[in-house]
């Protein structure tokens, strides 16, 4: 099967420094992302679970306040699946924006920008802005 990728850019009236963790922590991860989140620190692995399903993935960067990418586990001859996020803080506009990078097997766009909106939707109701 082969790997889409989709590309969209959120933005958040709230300090870098406030937003990041969320995509970072377990705990905050699955207030707005999975329904369980648990970190493997030593082999630096999330585990996401959305109802019965689970994606292992690698914390491949990790830049505070600036990037954060989960790689996860091949599926036979494929690419690996990835989730990246980058961060940019706007002095001009006081805002944060946030660019997700979803690149799956995943191809229906429209599904997938639905997905991403109700995501982000949700980490907006947490962190204002």
């Amino acid at each position: 099967m082969a790997r889409f990728k989709y590309i969209s850019e959120f933005e958040f009236k709230a300090p870098l420094h406030k937003l990041y963790p969320y995509f970072v922590t377990p705990n905050l991860l699955k207030d707005w992302f999975a329904d369980k989140v648990t970190e493997n620190a030593e082999q630096k692995i999330m585990s996401f679970v959305w109802g019965n399903e689970e994606k292992r993935g690698r914390i491949a960067v990790r830049r505070q306040n600036q990037h954060v990418k989960y790689v996860f586990e091949k599926e036979e001859d494929q690419k690996s699946a990835y989730l990246d996020f980058k961060f940019d803080f706007s002095e001009l506009a006081q805002s944060t924006f946030v660019t997700v990078t979803d690149f799956s097997d995943m191809d229906d766009m429209d599904e997938l920008k639905e997905l991403w909106e109700e995501f982000f939707g949700r980490l907006h109701e947490i962190v204002g802005g």
